[in-house]
């Protein structure tokens, strides 16, 4: 099940990752969860909802083809194209909107 606050923690994210680039257009993999991270801190959000998005990013990016996304998001010594590192936020935003959508479509009263 996905946190309630997943969405902004993630969009937060996203748009502090984009700051944290070289010149070069990359980032460390280490670098995407510090940004959850410090997202959840901005947001007020129990460390266990963060905990819980980083789940649902970690799947995300096995979605998107990441051979060993625990070891990427705690990795500080290869850098990653930050358009990669973007696209696995992006579609960890996207699974919890359609499961969002469909938690609701399938309530009974």
């Amino acid at each position: 099940m996905a946190p309630a606050l997943m969405r902004p923690i993630l969009e937060k994210a996203l748009l502090s990752l984009r700051d944290r680039a070289n010149a070069n257009g990359e980032c460390y993999g280490g670098e995407i969860l510090d940004c959850v991270r410090e997202a959840g801190i901005a947001l007020g959000v129990s460390s266990i909802e963060v905990v819980l998005t980083r789940g649902v990013l970690m799947r995300a990016m096995e979605a998107e083809g990441a051979l060993d996304p625990a070891g990427m998001l705690q990795d500080y010594e290869n850098r990653v194209p930050v358009s990669e590192a973007l696209r696995y936020l992006r579609r960890a935003i996207a699974r919890n909107t359609s499961n969002a959508a469909a938690s609701v479509c399938f309530k009974t009263p």
